[in-house]
């Protein structure tokens, strides 16, 4: 996770916008068996300085992070705004991703212990630092990758050496097309192993059905619980915007899409008309109750959001503490029905071994959201440009096996053509 913002470090955001924030966190849970209390919101990745400030003034004391995020520079912000603060009242984590990755070069080296070690030192330079809280192992493709000899003991000897407390993974599922151990299992198995203090995975309105089971085992191994991809409503809206877009380019759209394009807007009109007749027009009140949705699970100890502004800072900060109401309730049973259908679950996969073409849709899924739903486009265009796999512009001329095989009845083909407009800009 990456938070949105001006990339580079320093803000490009108007001296009119660093007011004093009046939002604060409301609420901190002790986040497993770590000890530590967390703010219940938390950020990712910052990409501003002034954003991160900002949230920190407002009480946030988890920062979620990766030697990934826009190649270290994440890790660095943290260490400028961290360096005239209280070190230990901020918790910060950081990954590293286990090789081999799609689309992430590497040498043998860097996966042996010596080469994590020296992987995380270099972390800890950037957001200048003498320890992290937890080091995580990114995105775990299958129970193998939690069983790596050289991440234990590289962690077992950092503990020792007074720079790490935790270890934990974060999983938002497959990682290759057809891959069968899901989101669920892996964490699950993570639980059994005895050896992670700290998940961050996948849970929203949308898909608590993919969820229940890791948030159930984590809980009962008293394991801090974090949650990504919480809010699914950037989805719909992001494709709604991509088939406008669409629409008025002046070259021909392919064959295909031209005859899908009016069939999907029909369906995305008529969800439109069933908001307004609830009066649920504005995303933002879904956006909201989707937060408190993942608030209101007590098993749940911090729900990281990829902050992008400071507009963002008050909207959210101000769900600290925040519980479910009646309406709420209402808000997100009318927009499952509305919109359910036009949401690629993240974590799911379950079309991808009935692809042909063996397209990573869970991975495509996910960078999509990036760019259209996070507003991270740059980000998100250079991970889908380093995909080895078949990407989605191949589902042109398919028959659409993964549609059929989808029990929640997405559209799964016309939104990876979409999704590869996006993410290249064609």
């Amino acid at each position: 996770m990456v938070g949105a913002g001006a990339l580079g470090g320093k803000s490009l955001l108007s001296e009119g916008e660093k007011k004093e924030r009046t939002a604060k966190i409301k609420e901190y849970r002790t986040l497993g068996r770590t000890g530590f209390k967390v703010s219940d919101i938390s950020t990712g990745g910052p990409a501003d300085e002034a954003l991160l400030s900002a949230l920190l003034d407002a009480g946030v004391n988890y920062i979620d992070n990766a030697e990934s995020y826009w190649n270290g520079k994440c890790e660095s912000i943290v260490g400028t705004v961290m360096k005239n603060r209280d070190r230990k009242k901020v918790f910060l984590t950081t990954k590293q991703v286990i090789y081999p990755y799609p689309g992430m070069p590497y040498k043998e080296e860097e996966n042996t212990k010596e080469g994590i070690k020296k992987r995380f030192h270099k972390s800890l330079e950037r957001m200048q630092t003498d320890y992290a809280d937890c080091l995580m192992i990114h995105s775990v493709p299958d129970e193998k990758v939690l069983k790596h000899e050289g991440f234990h003991a590289a962690v077992k000897e950092l503990k020792a050496e007074g720079k790490l407390k935790h270890a934990g993974i974060s999983n938002h599922g497959s990682v290759d097309p057809g891959q069968e151990e899901t989101m669920g299992k892996v964490i699950m198995a993570a639980a059994e192993d005895g050896r992670f203090d700290v998940v961050l995975m996948t849970y929203n309105h949308l898909q608590e059905d993919l969820s229940l089971d890791a948030l159930k085992a984590c809980h009962e191994k008293k394991i801090g619980i974090t949650l990504m991809k919480t809010n699914p409503v950037g989805g719909y809206l992001g494709m709604k915007e991509a088939m406008e877009k669409f629409q008025k380019e002046e070259k021909e759209i392919p064959k295909y899409l031209k005859e899908q394009l009016p069939i999907m807007e029909k369906k995305y009109e008529d969800a439109q008309g069933f908001l307004k007749k609830y009066n649920l027009e504005d995303p933002q009140d879904i956006r909201n109750a989707a937060i408190k949705f993942c608030l209101n699970n007590p098993k749940v100890h911090s729900v990281c959001i990829s902050f992008r502004n400071f507009e963002d800072v008050d909207k959210y900060i101000g769900l600290s503490g925040k519980r479910l109401t009646e309406d709420d309730k209402t808000a997100l049973a009318v927009y499952s029905q509305a919109f359910g259908q036009f949401y690629c679950r993240h974590a799911c996969g379950i079309c991808e071994s009935s692809c042909p073409q063996r397209v990573p849709v869970n991975t495509i899924m996910r960078y999509n959201h990036y760019f259209a739903a996070q507003g991270r486009e740059k980000y998100a265009m250079e991970l889908y440009a380093k995909l080895n796999k078949s990407v989605a512009n191949s589902c042109l001329n398919c028959d659409g096996a993964c549609e059929a095989s989808c029990p929640y009845d997405v559209p799964v083909q016309k939104l990876l053509i979409l999704a590869d407009r996006n993410l290249t800009l064609a």
